[in-house]
């Protein structure tokens, strides 16, 4: 079963970042996202998976690493989208195939022509997974746009993204 993270985990290790960012998220995960966004966008469907990868902690607080975007089976139209109930185990199966081991830092999910920002459907979803943590990235691949949300206690607010290669060379 996959773990969400919360930053009152006394287990998140202390790591500096060299960059000044929210997330970092691997080439690799961004493609598959976008890819996913323009399949989702022909098919007039939203999409949506989860963010794979580390959680750190240094001087400025909690940032994370994602490395994988992972999805599965979705029950989809033109303005929502929910992981399909009879296929989660497409979704364990592949969260099970990564080959390190990850939490659940975050999601990612799409809005078609419309922008990016977090609906109160959104900030619902987010909070109940994810409470004041984890992240949010909106994909809204008619207009060409992507935007980063992170969790507060006010509810998710917008973040800064870094792209890597090697995301282990900058996090």
């Amino acid at each position: 079963m996959p773990r969400i993270t919360h930053c009152t985990d006394a287990d998140i290790p202390e790591r500096r970042r060299m960059v000044n960012a929210d997330l970092f998220v691997s080439e690799e995960a961004v493609n598959d996202m976008l890819d996913h966004a323009d399949i989702g966008a022909s098919d007039n469907a939203e999409v949506m998976g989860l963010l794979a990868g580390s959680v750190y902690r240094d001087e400025k607080g909690i940032y994370a690493v994602a490395n994988k975007a992972v999805t599965s089976g979705l029950l989809s139209d033109e303005v929502s989208v929910r992981f399909d109930p009879s296929e989660m185990a497409e979704l364990f199966d592949a969260l099970d195939a990564l080959d390190f081991e990850y939490v659940i830092v975050g999601w990612y999910h799409t809005h078609l022509g419309i922008g990016c920002f977090m609906s109160e459907t959104d900030v619902n979803s987010h909070t109940a997974a994810f409470g004041e943590t984890g992240y949010a990235i909106v994909i809204d691949p008619i207009r060409e746009e992507l935007k980063i949300f992170k969790g507060s206690k006010d509810g998710p607010v917008e973040a800064s993204m870094v792209v890597a290669e090697d995301h282990t060379q900058i996090a």
